[in-house]
C-alpha cells in the first residue's frame, strides 16, 4: 500500500501553522539527531534528506526499525507518553529537519482537529507496518525478507513488474540491519540473485530487473495487515 508522508496529509492551514512554529536545522550524513533513552518531548519533521531510526545490540549489531524520508515525522511517541526516546535517529544523507516544541505539538493536537486525525492515521500506519515486519521476521527466511525489503525500497506496491531502481544502492550492512540478519547472509543472497539476473548494482544504484520474478520467490502477501 502506498504511504503518504505525514506532511502531505496535512491541510494547508495546518501545514502553515506547523511551518510557523518549527525551528530548522541541517544535519550532516551520519550525525545523530536524537539518542535512544534520552529525555525530551519535542517532535521532528524531515524536510529534506532522510534518516533512520535504529538500535544497537550489546554486540554492536544494528537493528533498523524505520527509514524516515522527506515529509515524515519522528519523536511523536515521547511527545505523547512522556517516556524516553525508544530509538536513536541518525541522518543518512545531508538532511534538513524541522523541530517542534512539545508545547506547540500539544496545542496543535488539542486545537486542530484535522492535525490530530492525521496524527492518528500516521500512528495506525506505524503499527500496521511494525506488525507486518514482526510477521516477516517470524515466518520468512532471509532471502524472502530481503526480497520484500528490496521491493519496498524500490517503491513497494506501486511497482508491478520492473525494472526498478534503488538509488543510492543500500549497503549489505544496511540491508542486514533492516531485515534482522547479518551482512554475510545478505551478501550471499544478493550474489545468488545477481547470478540469476534479478539484481545488478551499477553507477551507485541497485537495479531490480524483474519485480514479478522476485515476488514469485516469496509467499503471497495476503497475510498483510
Amino acid at each position: 500500500m502506498f504511504r503518504r508522508p505525514f506532511l502531505e496529509t496535512l491541510s494547508p492551514s495546518d501545514r502553515e501553522t506547523l511551518n510557523a512554529r518549527m525551528t530548522l536545522r541541517s544535519y550532516d550524513k551520519g550525525e545523530m539527531v536524537i539518542s535512544v533513552a534520552e529525555g525530551g518531548r519535542d517532535v521532528y519533521f524531515v524536510l529534506e534528506g532522510r534518516a533512520h531510526a535504529l538500535l544497537y545490540s550489546s554486540d554492536g549489531k544494528a537493528v533498523d526499525y524505520r527509514e524516515i524520508g522527506a515529509g515524515d515525522m519522528f519523536g511523536e511517541l515521547a511527545a505523547i507518553d512522556g517516556q524516553p526516546r525508544s530509538a536513536s535517529v541518525v541522518a543518512q544523507d545531508p538532511t534538513r529537519i524541522g523541530r517542534l516544541s512539545h508545547a506547540a505539538f500539544q496545542d496543535l493536537v488539542d486545537n486542530h482537529r484535522t492535525f490530530a486525525w492525521s496524527l492518528l492515521t500516521h500512528l495506525s500506519t506505524q503499527v500496521r507496518d511494525m506488525t507486518g515486519r514482526i510477521f516477516e521476521y517470524s515466518t520468512l527466511v532471509v532471502r524472502e525478507r530481503l526480497i520484500r525489503e528490496l521491493i519496498r525500497l524500490a517503491g513497494g506496491d506501486a511497482i508491478e513488474t520492473g525494472p526498478a531502481e534503488i538509488r543510492p544502492a543500500p549497503t549489505h550492512f544496511d540491508l542486514a540491519a533492516r531485515i534482522s540478519t547479518h551482512r554475510e547472509a545478505v551478501s550471499r543472497e544478493m550474489s545468488a540473485m545477481a547470478k540469476q539476473g534479478l539484481v545488478v548494482k551499477r553507477a551507485g544504484a541497485l537495479y531490480l530487473h524483474d519485480i514479478a520474478a522476485l515476488r514469485a520467490l516469496c509467499p503471497p502477501e495476503d497475510w498483510r495487515p
